[in-house]
């Protein structure tokens, strides 16, 4: 499963979060490279980040973390640290299941939005946790539209034709013709898949 395959929905999320909260949002794949974003991020869609970059640990440990740049070590040892101008960040996984497909982040670069962010970091990070839930909700969904066997597929064609024909004898000769198949052979099939 890839989150590249709805990168335009991601795109939609970090919008949309980004205008409420006022701040910018980033979503990171679990091979490191940013796929969507807003403000500075938009401009870095397509990079690899660095794996000394706090989503590698996000990834990794499959945990959310709240950063404050001021006091956290780990901004100490990011290769990056030099031309970061994130003040506070709060990134949490996407999962799907029990996979990490990759980080959901939003980032503070002035002190009234790292005020605003470290302020409200349990909520916020509750919040970015549903976000992350909706993304992989339509990952999933996306995935099981996809995924259908011959069979299931079958049966919906046989269905739709019973619905749009009618449950009567002159309705399921129609149906058979539009399914291209004899009557005795969708007679068969509805049995088979025990269609009411």
């Amino acid at each position: 499963m890839n989150l590249n395959d709805i990168t335009n929905y991601i795109q939609g999320i970090c919008d949309n979060m980004s205008s409420v909260l006022e701040v910018d949002v980033t979503l990171v794949s679990k091979d490191l490279t940013r796929i969507a974003g807003t403000g500075i991020f938009r401009e870095k869609i397509g990079e690899t980040i660095s794996e000394q970059a706090i989503y590698y640990a996000v990834l990794k440990e499959d945990k959310s973390y709240v950063i404050n740049k001021e006091l956290e070590d780990n901004c100490n040892r990011c290769a990056n640290r030099e031309n970061c101008k994130e003040l506070a960040d709060i990134c949490t996984p996407v999962k799907l299941g029990n996979q990490v497909l990759g980080v959901l982040g939003i980032a503070a670069f002035d002190e009234e939005q790292k005020h605003k962010l470290l302020s409200k970091d349990k909520e916020l990070i509750a919040f970015i946790r549903s976000m992350s839930d909706l993304i992989s909700f339509k990952l999933d969904e996306l995935y099981k539209e996809e995924i259908k066997t011959m069979e299931e597929l079958e049966k919906e064609a046989i269905e739709n034709g019973i619905k749009k024909y009618g449950s009567n004898t002159e309705g399921m000769k129609k149906a058979a013709e539009a399914l291209n198949i004899g009557i005795a052979t969708l007679y068969r099939k509805i049995k088979k898949y025990d269609i009411k």
